[in-house]
């Protein structure tokens, strides 16, 4: 990869622990010694939780909404679990949207028709690019994703005339001693990747020894939250990708 000191010194890596990570996998197949710290889990909501009402209440009344959108991977692999429960034939009509391609192949997987911007990945994209979500009057749009958010999506589908029922299916929760970890770890990386803001957040602020170690992020919102942070040294990615995200880790290893 490189021969500078840069590079002799380990990527960190911090986001949840998923089965397969395409991302880490990029970074083993092309020797990149990285440490692997997930300072946040992935904990589904469970049937026996109060918040469990209202996914139900979305479930059983998914048949009356126009639009269904999928956030991430979670929010579709855990969604169809729940929907695979109370409708063994998905009702007929919708529109289902995903943000990625790894939320689109999950739903694909399943038998359904999706749809996703190609350009931009993201949020952002699935407002600019899909012709059906520009003008939504009367229309009931379900959003499936974690608990807290961003809620710029549906502001935005709301602002074109959407009705927004939000399902969250999940929640992110901080794994102190790892993210302690983490933080020892950082001084003596070469860079940090971090996949979303709230990662970035749960690193907190750069410390004098921290501020100029690049960072990796798939947006150029992650970057700004970033910059409030303190780091100097921002790579963007075009998206979340495996592979978008391992050209910037190779740009900064260089």
């Amino acid at each position: 990869m490189s021969s500078s000191s840069a590079a002799s010194k380990p990527v960190l890596v911090v986001r949840p622990l998923r089965q397969q990570d395409a991302f880490l996998q990029l970074l083993e197949q092309a020797a990149v010694d990285y440490q692997y710290k997930p300072i946040m889990r992935i904990e589904a909501i469970a049937e026996s939780e109060p918040e469990a009402e209202s996914i139900k209440n979305c479930i059983l009344g998914f048949a009356e909404f126009d639009c269904a959108i999928f956030i991430s991977a979670n929010a579709a692999e855990l969604g169809i679990k729940w929907l695979d429960q109370y409708w063994p034939m998905l009702p007929t009509g919708q529109q289902l949207f995903a943000v990625g391609q790894q939320t689109e192949s999950i739903l694909s997987a399943y038998g359904c028709r999706v749809s996703s911007p190609r350009k931009q990945q993201n949020t952002e994209g699935l407002l600019d690019e899909m012709p059906s979500l520009q003008q939504l009057q009367n229309k009931a749009v379900i959003i499936f994703r974690g608990g807290g958010g961003r809620t710029t999506l549906g502001d935005r589908l709301q602002s074109r005339g959407a009705t927004v029922t939000y399902c969250e299916l999940y929640r992110r929760v901080l794994m102190p001693d790892s993210l302690a970890e983490a933080q020892t770890l950082l001084s003596d990386c070469s860079c940090l990747v971090a996949h979303s803001g709230e990662l970035v957040q749960a690193m907190g602020p750069a410390a004098a020894e921290t501020s100029n170690i690049p960072v990796v992020v798939p947006s150029e919102r992650v970057a700004e939250i970033s910059r409030k942070l303190g780091y100097s040294n921002i790579l963007v990615a075009n998206n979340a990708l495996p592979d978008s995200m391992f050209e910037m880790v190779k740009a900064a290893l260089k």
